[in-house]
Formats: C-alpha cells, sequence, structure tokens
C-alpha cells in the first residue's frame, strides 16, 4: 500500500471513529467555510470538465448528508451580511457554491433541499441562454469525442499540432488548450474555437455542448427552491487578460442579465478561470464592486473570518473523497 492509499485509510478510520467530530466540539471553528464545487459526474459520465473538479452525484450527497448533520449549513448571504454588519459567524458553519451552472448543478440542488440544506450557484449566462457555447465544455468534449487522430492549430505565425490517438494524449492536449486560452484575451480565445469547431465540430458534438449547461427555467426552478444565484461573468472570460472594457462587461452586464431573467437582485459574483493563473486582480475586484456586487468568491483555499476581503472570499476545495475534505477542515486546521 503507497502513502496516498494508507493517508486516505486513516482519514477514513478518523471519520468513522468520531475524531473530527471531537475536534469540532473542543475547538469549534469560528470561520466560515465556503465549500467550493462545480460538476456532479461519475468517471464514466465525465466527458465534459476536468475530473479534479467533478464528483458523482452519490460522493456529493454523501458530503451534503455529513455537513447537514454535523456542521451548519448557512447561506453566503448570511456570512457576508455577517461581515457587513460585524456580527461573529456562526459555529463550524458552512456554505456550498457551485460555479459555471452544468446542467448536472439542477441535480445537485435538488440534493441539498433533500437535506434542506442551501447553495449558491454561480452562472455563466451567454450558454445559458444559449449566445454562446460554454468554452471549457466545447474544447473538452471536442477533443475527446472526436474521431480525428490530430488537432493543427495555427496562432498568427505559430503552429502546434496535438495528436489525439489515445486518452492520455487528447488529456494532454486540453490542458495546453486551456492553458493557451486562459492565458489571453478573448480574441485568443474565439480563433482557437474557430479552429475546434472548424476541424472537430461535429453538429452533433456541437449540440451536445450546448446543451450540457442549464436553462433558464432550470435556473429560475432553482431559485424557487431556495437556491441563491451569483454571477460567473457573460462567457467565463479570463478577466485580467481582456481589454478592461470587455471585463467591466463581461461582470457588469451578467448581473443585469440575471437580475432581468430572476427577477430579483443578484449580490454575489465569482471570479472565472482559477488554476495556475492570474484571475483576478485589484482593477477587477473595482469593476466587481462599482457593478453592485456585495461580495465576490476566489478559489483561494482557506477559511472566512471579518479579516477576508469580502470581494475576495476564500473558499474550501472539495475533492470526491468527504474523509479529505473533512481531515482539512478539522485536523489540518488546528493541528496543521
Amino acid at each position: 500500500m503507497n502513502k496516498q492509499k494508507l493517508s486516505l485509510l486513516i482519514k477514513k478510520m478518523l471519520l468513522r471513529a468520531g475524531v473530527y467530530g471531537v475536534i469540532r466540539t473542543l475547538f469549534p471553528n469560528r470561520k466560515a467555510a465556503i465549500l467550493r464545487y462545480h460538476a456532479l459526474a461519475a468517471p464514466q459520465d465525465n466527458f465534459y470538465t476536468s475530473p479534479a473538479i467533478a464528483l458523482s452525484p452519490a460522493e456529493f450527497e454523501q458530503q451534503v448528508k455529513y455537513f447537514a448533520r454535523k456542521y451548519r449549513v448557512i447561506s453566503l448571504d448570511e456570512i457576508v451580511d455577517c461581515l457587513r454588519q460585524n456580527r461573529p459567524l456562526p459555529k463550524n458553519s458552512v456554505a456550498f457554491t457551485f460555479d459555471d451552472g452544468y446542467s448536472d448543478n439542477l441535480e445537485a440542488a435538488l440534493i441539498l433541499k433533500k437535506y434542506a440544506a442551501g447553495g449558491t450557484f454561480f452562472i455563466t449566462t451567454e450558454p445559458i441562454g444559449r449566445e454562446s457555447r460554454f468554452w471549457l465544455s466545447e474544447v473538452t468534449l471536442l477533443i475527446l469525442k472526436t474521431t480525428q487522430g490530430v488537432f493543427r492549430l495555427t496562432l498568427g505565425e505559430k503552429q502546434a499540432e496535438f495528436a489525439l490517438t489515445d486518452a492520455p494524449s487528447r488529456w494532454k492536449a486540453i490542458r495546453e488548450l486551456v492553458r493557451l486560452i486562459k492565458s489571453n484575451d478573448r480574441a485568443v480565445r474565439e480563433e482557437i474555437r474557430r479552429q475546434l469547431s472548424k476541424q472537430l465540430g461535429e453538429p452533433a458534438l456541437l449540440e451536445e455542448v450546448q446543451n450540457l449547461v442549464l436553462t433558464w427555467e432550470q435556473v429560475r426552478q432553482m431559485a424557487r427552491m431556495g437556491m441563491l444565484i451569483g454571477s460567473h461573468t457573460l462567457t467565463h472570460l479570463n478577466l485580467p487578460n481582456a481589454d478592461p472594457e470587455d471585463a467591466r462587461r463581461e461582470i457588469a452586464e451578467s448581473k443585469k442579465v440575471l437580475e432581468e431573467q430572476l427577477g430579483a437582485p443578484i449580490r454575489h459574483f465569482s471570479y472565472p478561470n482559477s488554476g495556475p493563473y492570474e484571475y483576478f486582480n485589484a482593477q477587477i475586484r473595482e469593476f466587481v464592486i462599482e457593478s453592485g456586487y456585495d461580495s465576490s468568491s476566489t478559489s483561494n483555499n482557506g477559511f472566512v473570518s471579518h479579516s477576508s476581503d469580502r470581494f475576495a472570499l476564500e473558499r474550501v476545495r472539495t475533492v470526491p473523497e468527504l474523509a479529505e475534505v473533512v481531515h482539512a477542515m478539522e485536523w489540518e486546521r488546528v493541528f496543521g
């Protein structure tokens, strides 16, 4: 048994033995844990997003059931209001959040409702309105499902060829194309998408990409269930690399679209395109404030406290294994 498997086995034993519950009782967390999720897809069904950010529905339900019983589930509204009004955050509190707006998020909302829990779903609006395809899923699905054995990309005078002969080569191509898109502006993104669509975009695959995100009626259904809806920009553009006015429009217009569609104020924003890329900065933060949001969430790992920046809120990274998440929230918090 390797070290990683042994470590997970020990964490599972600690979870079953109630050790983490003892830690919570003796050393309650007076900060809030905003849990960060993206997609619900079992590995065999996941052809549209990175395996690193997907849980199966069963894994997610296990986590919701545990947190609903062992923690105090609160809304992002309550967290932000506590920060604004300088009120104490409830002890051992967690909030659920989802980024992007995949169609599987409706199942996540139904699971949350089943356990009398709520969540905040950050929506990328243009794909929801079928005005454009969600580019991350477009890149992933076209590369994974194409029958072509190669993709050739030309950007200016630079040319690259990506072998698509097996799963490892396809995932390597996806990672490189995502890196290029997240590291550049809209023009580069759209040129890559144009060439992908031309070479690999069979009509059935493009239609499949279009249907990977929620519809407006589903978003409204989730809101009626008590879920909070937040903005994740118009098109999931990398904001620091965009022209400033383009970035400002992505932030402000997505709020307006959501408010028009839902007939309710949109208070919260989530910065897209995290990872080893600059995905927000001081200027982008100011655009969020100017647009009238009350908070914005990052992918920076950590807990929210009164020393947190309300427009750069920390969140807790989640993984499929419940024991790993709880260990990070309790053991590492106290003893790490």
